[in-house]
């Protein structure tokens, strides 16, 4: 009789949290995704779903971006499901989407619901990595803000935020930050 009742018993939080710990997950975020049924059972389905993420970078949207726009009591009833938001946490992983335009579709999703691909695609979200894309708008950049290139050239690595930031308005953060500084650094010589 108590082999059978404790095998009718659902996993209790603590064990819940330290199996999310052993798969990887921070243990804040292990215990946040623990200690609130709604949450844990939304991040389990979105991880069963194959989004092509780790699971530590899933748990992260589901704390940090998904909590922040849905109560852990209306995630059972959200527009957003499990397998969107696997999707979208997969897209911005891959740098196909930046984290900016990642969460805007994340809007979309909890105001809509829908397909974060259709939602990228419709509003123009996809990033802008490639060199050759970037290129000539980085030198645009170069040129418009000429003192801060010279301060990068000589040591001030702090002026690339004005060149970057340029790069950004003009593609509506959709370009990849890291492509923008590899590009900038390339073309002044640092």
């Amino acid at each position: 009789m108590l082999d059978r009742a404790r095998a009718a018993l659902p996993e209790l939080p603590t064990q819940r949290a330290e199996r999310f710990e052993a798969e990887g997950i921070a243990r804040e975020t292990a215990w946040v995704l623990a200690s609130r049924v709604e949450v844990g059972d939304f991040y389990e389905a979105a991880r069963a779903t194959d989004g092509g993420v780790e699971g530590q970078v899933l748990a992260n949207w589901v704390r940090n971006e998904l909590l922040q726009r849905v109560e852990d009591e209306d995630l059972p009833t959200t527009k957003v499901t499990p397998a969107a938001l696997a999707r979208l946490a997969g897209l911005v992983a891959a740098k196909k989407v930046t984290q900016n335009a990642g969460k805007q579709v994340l809007d979309r999703l909890v105001a809509e619901g829908g397909d974060p691909e259709r939602i990228v695609e419709d509003e123009g979200l996809a990033a802008i990595g490639g060199g050759d894309e970037l290129s000539p708008i980085v030198d645009a950049a170069l040129q418009a803000n000429a003192d801060a290139a010279e301060k990068i050239r000589a040591g001030n690595t702090k002026a690339i935020g004005a060149i970057i930031g340029h790069v950004m308005r003009e593609t509506k953060g959709r370009a990849d930050g890291a492509e923008v500084t590899r590009l900038v650094r390339e073309k002044l010589g640092v």
